[in-house]
């Protein structure tokens, strides 16, 4: 959920991590443990997207963005993504249909993001939504962030819960409850290796598409 834009991060301070927490170094994953290829989005994914945000339910979609949402500005957020400006990552099937998204918004400080996702009804319970996480976090650690922010509404148990399984330093405000994760510096190799596991699931995808288009049609 991003809180005051669809599109955009807003400014993001995060707490001190607590004796214990985790600060993690995420490492670049092409799947998860759903099945789901996770890959990073472009400009030509833009109607998957649209198509995936489309189909959540109006819960769903207030859940994902913060307040109820219709079509027509769901479109629009949608138009608004700026690809080469923030990142989004997407989870996808056998048949190369998104039936995850996540949308990683950089703040204008320089050292901070905020995620936001959401994934279908059938691809649930499976890992989808931690595996978006990783590689988004892998992404903005490798652009220089020093943290990651996943802000959710208090009725959202299950966005709390992988923020949870994944580490974060959770905020207790019983209005606008958040999650961070401190971010490792980059390194080479974690350069090098989003870079290669980003070309494997490109060429992964490729593959998907191309035989789903392949398959015959019933009559």
């Amino acid at each position: 959920m991003h809180k005051k834009h669809l599109h955009r991060a807003e400014s993001i301070k995060p707490p001190r991590p607590q004796d214990g927490g985790t600060k993690w170094g995420m490492q670049s994953g092409t799947a998860s443990a759903s099945g789901l290829l996770i890959a990073q989005l472009g400009p030509s994914h833009r109607r998957q997207v649209a198509s995936h945000l489309l189909s959540l339910t109006p819960e769903d979609r207030r859940l994902r963005f913060g307040y109820t949402i219709g079509d027509t500005s769901l479109l629009a957020y949608v138009r608004s993504l700026r690809f080469s400006r923030d990142a989004a990552f997407g989870g996808f099937d056998d048949q190369g249909q998104l039936q995850a998204f996540a949308h990683l918004a950089f703040d204008e400080d320089q050292s901070s993001s905020e995620l936001g996702l959401s994934v279908a009804s059938a691809a649930r319970r499976r890992g989808a939504g931690l595996a978006l996480l990783d590689r988004a976090a892998a992404h903005a650690r490798n652009r220089g962030r020093h943290s990651l922010r996943l802000a959710y509404v208090p009725e959202n148990e299950a966005l709390a819960s992988l923020a949870r399984r994944a580490g974060m330093t959770l905020t207790h405000d019983p209005i606008d409850p958040c999650a961070y994760l401190s971010l490792e510096a980059a390194t080479p190799a974690s350069v090098l290796q989003e870079a290669f596991g980003e070309a494997i699931a490109a060429i992964d995808l490729g593959f998907r598409v191309g035989n789903a288009a392949a398959r015959p049609t019933s009559a």
